[in-house]
């Protein structure tokens, strides 16, 4: 029990670090409507009382731009701070709606409109993501500075295996809007692409300090580099390093499998992967190694 419990916060914390580093409320807003002042609301994060406010509103005029947009604004800010994937894709969904709505009306916010309508996009997932980098980057032709664009690019890029662009955007983030957080996953993005010199680079950069999940995802990382380098060796201590910090880790599992395969070992690599199935039996990759 306590080691579910273990696990199940180590995955809350990850994900709400993983959210709160992609949270970004620096969008321009609409002039407030006649009788109530969405500013105000906003300004308090009251989303609920604006979705409430906003749709009474649309059900008397269906293209009021201000409802329109703040209330799409609205559902997309409620809905990052969702972990359960329905409702988070549900309050994504809704504002995906009310955004394009609102750019087929006209007004100086396109730019801001089209660049929470394509973080939308990307938090609905993979099959979106085209969608995500399409207002993005209308959104930066547009004049858009937010600081966290870059990054979503790269992120979008990265779900397309489109390496190399994502990591044009990862390095542009990182001139505007630079972070620990931000250097591991643009290390991320080397390994995929099979670049260790520059991952190591990257990989060096980052700092961690007393940060769990900084620390666990550097490590991660490194053993994937080292796995990528045929540094076994190195590969297993880091792996180890990292259920040391997060039994739960079924990436580590999974990766330690690799180690094993790739020594020739298929006996005891499988039983890596089925340590990472019983513990995430959604984890892909040992889905894949498992049932193929």
């Amino acid at each position: 029990m306590k080691k579910k419990i273990f696990i199940a916060a180590a995955i809350v914390i990850g994900l709400l670090f993983f959210f709160i580093g992609l949270q970004n409320r620096t969008v321009h807003l609409p002039f407030a409507d006649e009788g109530v002042s969405y500013s105000e609301m906003w300004e308090k994060k009251q989303y609920a009382q604006i979705i409430e406010y906003g749709g009474t509103v649309l059900e008397k005029n269906p293209m009021d731009r201000n409802a329109l947009i703040f209330v799409g604004y609205s559902y997309f800010f409620q809905g990052i701070s969702i972990l359960d994937m329905e409702e988070r894709n549900s309050c994504m969904e809704k504002a995906v709606v009310l955004l394009r709505r609102a750019l087929l009306t006209e007004g100086k916010e396109n730019a801001d409109v089209m660049y929470v309508l394509g973080k939308a996009y990307y938090h609905m997932g993979f099959y979106y993501c085209d969608l995500a980098v399409k207002y993005l980057d209308a959104a930066l032709k547009k004049g858009c500075d937010s600081k966290d664009i870059y990054e979503y690019l790269g992120l979008a890029y990265s779900k397309l295996d489109m390496s190399d662009h994502a990591v044009e955007n990862f390095e542009k983030s990182l001139e505007v809007n630079p972070s620990d957080i931000l250097i591991l996953t643009l290390a991320q993005e080397y390994i995929k692409a099979g670049n260790m010199e520059k991952a190591g680079y990257y990989l060096d950069k980052a700092g961690s300090g007393d940060n769990a999940v900084l620390k666990e995802k550097s490590l991660l990382l490194k053993g994937q580099r080292y796995l990528g380098l045929k540094e076994y060796d190195k590969a297993l201590e880091s792996f180890s390093r990292v259920l040391e910090i997060n039994p739960g880790s079924a990436d580590a599992y999974y990766y330690t499998g690799e180690v094993y395969e790739a020594r020739g070992d298929l006996q005891k690599a499988r039983a890596q992967w089925r340590k990472a199935y019983n513990l995430n039996p959604e984890h892909y990759k040992s889905k894949l190694k498992l049932f193929k």
